[in-house]
């Protein structure tokens, strides 16, 4: 099963050196009833909550080299209401995407630890768009950063859709989001992606592309 998930981080401070952090904390949020815990080995535990009919999966990992817990919240329309509701406040956003395909706790594990791997390479990534019919668009990033481009895009490919963060030249961090719709949608249904402003009107974002993540038009 394959799931995308975001998430948070927290320090270990706040644990007592002799408790197992995975073990001994609670995940708990307000209107949300906690239907499913296992704990799949020391360093992660799966729960599932339910809202309104709805389920929503939640990994805590242990990552022992950070000395952090990381909560892994399964993207959808029931993200935001949990993380609003969170009684824990030792959680931030990372914003920060993967999809976690394995069953097993171990390959579970790999995979989370493969998506947490840091890079001292440069991974500046600049997207120029259209600004209008027939103009050209360029893609210019650093080598990890084209390589992290065509990984999302994979990801995309197999799983529908696809959030990555870069970043440009000057650090100031944005949301790439991926979608690779089917056949059958209309793409007439969404704005042309042109921005040259004296001449198209405001460009809304194509929400309608977009099923998992919750994008304001």
């Amino acid at each position: 099963m394959s799931n995308l998930y975001w998430y948070s981080r927290c320090p270990l401070s706040f644990m007592s050196v002799n408790q197992n952090p995975v073990t001994n904390f609670k995940i708990e949020a307000k209107g949300f009833a906690l239907i499913h815990e296992n704990t799949l080995s020391p360093i992660l535990k799966e729960c599932v909550f339910t809202k309104d009919e709805q389920k929503i999966r939640i990994y805590l990992y242990l990552n022992e080299n950070l000395e952090e817990l990381i909560l892994f919240v399964q993207e959808g329309l029931l993200k935001e209401a949990f993380m609003e509701n969170l009684k824990s406040t030792d959680f931030s956003g990372f914003h920060y995407d993967l999809f976690i395909s394995a069953i097993e706790p171990e390959a579970i594990i790999k995979e989370i630890e493969a998506a947490l791997l840091i890079t001292e390479e440069p991974d500046h990534l600049h997207i120029y768009g259209q600004a209008s019919w027939h103009q050209d668009a360029f893609i210019v990033g650093h080598r990890s950063a084209l390589t992290q481009l065509r990984e999302a895009i994979d990801e995309a490919i197999e799983h529908g859709e696809k959030r990555e963060v870069f970043s440009p030249v000057d650090g100031e961090g944005y949301n790439l989001y991926i979608s690779c719709v089917d056949d059958s949608f209309d793409l007439e249904e969404i704005d042309e992606p042109y921005h040259d402003p004296d001449i198209f009107e405001k460009r809304k974002p194509p929400a309608k592309a977009f099923k998992l993540y919750k994008i304001e038009e």
